[in-house]
């Protein structure tokens, strides 16, 4: 569905929001390698930086993070988080021959918004570059006991509910208690996009998402311990010498619940515009 705004291309850094914290694995946590290449003490290690320490990769939470909003978004606007066979299709048969026809690549700009959806604009897609980055999740401080714990699995046999002979298997995991740095910062983001994204982060603010593997198995729960989440715009020389001089903690100021009150209704309120009618709620 079109979308009636001009993009924001990245010619021109014009605001940015950037939410820090911490991410405290309430449950054990497991982020694979895949199978251990080396003497780790398990079958299935976890993924580990060059000292040896877990670590989140930023992919995953921004995977994570897009995964839950696509879904929801799909609910009652299913053409603005498409899947992966109709990215292809619509790369395929739209944005190709848009390509043919374009005068030049301000038109093919501009055609290529117009058809992106609320997902695209925010996260990224194959033809349009995502205003959304998320650090790597480092272990935060000095709290890291230096040791993982190794657990024990088996496959089931579904038919029998009983243990499958010589298919028992280890993995390890971070111990619950586990503190990741968590950052991400939003850059060139419409009222809506700025409320759609906190707005997003609240479930894991109250510790409602699982991430990595074995998530069936009760693994992964996690929640954000939000420290600061700092806004700027750069619309004057003073804005840019602060966000050059001390970046975000100096250009910017903490995200008022006013400021987020508005920014959340601007996300309802283009959702709700882009959604069939029946499914739009007076409340």
């Amino acid at each position: 569905m079109p979308h009636s705004s001009e993009p924001l291309s990245f010619a021109a850094l014009r605001n940015q929001l950037v939410v820090s914290g911490e991410l405290l694995a309430e449950t054990a946590l497991r982020i694979g390698a895949g199978r251990a290449g080396d003497a780790t003490g398990a079958d299935l290690p976890v993924l580990r930086d060059a000292l040896g320490r877990p670590f989140i990769p930023g992919a995953s939470l921004k995977g994570a993070l897009r995964a839950r909003l696509e879904g929801l978004i799909r609910a009652v606007a299913p053409g603005q988080a498409l899947d992966l066979e109709q990215i292809e299709r619509r790369t395929r048969e739209q944005v190709r021959p848009l390509r043919e026809r374009a005068r030049d690549d301000a038109e093919l700009s501009r055609a290529i918004w117009q058809m992106s959806t609320m997902i695209d604009l925010t996260f990224g897609s194959p033809e349009l570059a995502g205003r959304l980055f998320v650090k790597d999740a480092q272990l935060a401080g000095e709290r890291w006991a230096g040791r993982h714990e190794v657990r024990n699995g088996v496959a089931i046999n579904r038919d029998t509910e009983t243990a499958e002979e010589g298919l028992l298997y280890s993995y390890e995991v971070a111990p619950a208690g586990t503190r990741f740095e968590f950052e991400l910062a939003l850059e060139n983001a419409d009222p809506w996009q700025l409320g759609m994204l906190l707005l997003a982060l609240k479930p894991w603010e109250r510790g409602e998402v699982a991430i990595g593997g074995f998530r069936s198995r009760g693994l992964g729960r996690v929640r954000l311990l939000t420290r600061a989440r700092r806004y700027c715009e750069i619309d004057s020389v003073d804005a840019i010498v602060d966000l050059l001089a001390g970046g975000i903690a100096r250009a910017g100021r903490d995200v008022s619940e006013q400021q987020e009150r508005e920014w959340i209704g601007a996300f309802r309120d283009r959702l709700a515009g882009l959604a069939p009618a029946a499914e739009v709620s007076d409340a």
